[in-house]
């Protein structure tokens, strides 16, 4: 078994040159246990690990942002957040959650490897295969 620990911003710097990151992406760094994501509008999007079973990983979501509250409080929310993710096919909203199938996004860059485990917290990321 391998295991691979990144901090956060040296994870970013794969997924940004990998081009692994939706475009509305501008900015993500690590919060406590979890993710801060700056999106298009400068709105912060909070994302916390919720569980890692068979290569799928659940992240939840919020935002203490008012425009992001009240597009929320009006059913917008849900619509932006899959136009953003329409051309990864890898990813995709489940109510207030992300499920991101990790090893589909692997495909085409590491062949064979499975993810036995993915951990987040403390502001770095932790991959065993």
């Amino acid at each position: 078994m391998a295991t691979l620990n990144f901090t956060i911003d040296e994870a970013m710097n794969i997924f940004n040159a990998n081009a692994r990151l939706p475009e509305s992406i501008r900015n993500i760094r690590a919060d406590g246990d979890g993710l801060v994501v700056n999106v298009s509008g400068g709105i912060a999007i909070q994302l916390r690990q919720e569980s890692f079973a068979h290569g799928i990983l659940i992240l939840t979501f919020g935002s203490k942002n008012w425009a992001f509250k009240f597009a929320d409080s009006m059913g917008q929310v849900d619509g932006m957040i899959d136009k953003a993710l329409h051309n990864l096919p890898f990813i995709r909203r489940q109510g207030k959650s992300i499920a991101i199938d990790i090893h589909r996004a692997l495909q085409g860059y590491i062949q064979g490897v499975q993810v036995k485990r993915f951990e987040l917290r403390a502001g770095s990321l932790r991959i065993e295969f």
